[in-house]
């Protein structure tokens, strides 16, 4: 993305572009709202930890990262960011064919359901697609239905199922053939 790209959103207008270090304080807001929802039994909260991370993936491939921007009240100007885009190349160990990762996406509440999301998601696939990646990962907590949603709405399909299990400390685990039952 070279220049900005004006989008309409439903009565919405929008400017898509890269993110900027100026941006990093607002989407390590963000970073925190999709933690909360990703890890909610252990998120981690740090603002000034996820604006370091996103500081660092910025130096990596800031053209994979996208905000969306739009003109309100607040900020006539055009620069309030309604929403975020994370994206990522990777290289798999084995044969260093290159692989997506969609890492973030994140619309603020006051614009969901307005197209957002989708123009986003829609955008991942022509970055990846222009990057020669045939295969993009996705990892989006269970409970994040609006996610999922998106992310199959443009052809994402689940892939693996991970389960969780938390052990209460000193809580004895034993299966019934590992109790002792007198014989031994």
């Amino acid at each position: 993305m070279s220049n900005d790209e004006v989008i309409e959103h439903r009565n919405l207008p929008c400017v898509s572009r890269l993110a900027c270090v100026a941006d990093l304080p607002v989407l390590a807001i963000f970073e925190r709202e999709l933690a909360r929802l990703s890890f909610p039994e252990d998120p981690i909260l740090d603002l000034e930890y996820h604006a370091e991370k996103l500081r660092r993936a910025m130096e990596r491939e800031p053209e994979g990262m996208i905000v969306q921007t739009i003109v309100t009240e607040s900020a006539p100007a055009g620069d309030e960011i309604a929403a975020w885009l994370w994206l990522s190349t990777r290289r798999t160990l084995a044969t260093a064919e290159p692989y997506g990762v969609l890492r973030s996406l994140y619309v603020r509440r006051p614009y969901r359901r307005h197209g957002l999301a989708l123009s986003l998601a829609e955008y991942a696939l022509r970055y990846f697609a222009q990057r020669g990646v045939k295969k993009i990962m996705a990892k989006v907590h269970a409970g994040n239905a609006p996610a999922v949603q998106v992310l199959r709405h443009i052809g994402f399909e689940p892939l693996h199922t991970t389960l969780e299990y938390r052990l209460a400390p000193g809580e004895p685990y034993l299966f019934d053939e590992d109790e002792d039952n007198g014989d031994g």
